[in-house]
């Protein structure tokens, strides 16, 4: 292909392909909605979750969010039991934290404030294979503490 044709080939690709990396590089509407799935806490104390399982969605996690409402959260499952960190990148709202390891609560921490605006990012970590989110308070009013059992579905 030689003069008009190889020129305009070569400016459609030029143009092109700043829109197919423009593709790749957001993440299509269909990536963003998380699956939905229930937590029950010693068998009293169902939860409505968003279920984090991506590392781009886990990365992402509350953060931006304004508010979570009561009896809500979302959970981050892992394949296996390790050392989970969670940091409050972006949070607007206190939240409390539950680890879980085998079915067990093994930790919580509870009141955890967003970042302030000079403050560094608080990160939190304990080994476990899932981590629970909920609004801040929700652990105490609800009753909920270390070694309660945890059951989690996915819808």
């Amino acid at each position: 292909m030689t003069g008009t044709g190889a020129i305009r080939t070569r400016l459609i690709l030029r143009l092109m392909l700043p829109l197919a990396l423009l593709h790749y590089a957001v993440e299509p509407p269909a990536a963003l909605a998380l699956q939905k799935g229930e937590v029950v806490i010693d068998g009293r104390v169902a939860i409505n979750v968003e279920v984090a399982r991506s590392p781009q969605a886990q990365t992402r996690g509350l953060g931006g969010r304004p508010s979570l409402k009561k009896g809500t959260g979302m959970v981050f499952p892992y394949d296996g039991p390790g050392p989970r960190g969670i940091w409050m990148k972006g949070m607007r709202i206190p939240i409390d934290i539950l680890w879980i390891r085998e079915g067990r609560i093994v930790a919580i921490e509870a009141k955890v404030p967003p970042p302030s605006s000079n403050g560094a990012l608080a990160v939190f970590s304990h080994v476990a294979d899932l981590v629970l989110e909920v609004p801040a308070g929700y652990a105490k009013e609800m009753g909920i503490r270390v070694g309660q059992s945890v059951r989690v579905t996915h819808k």
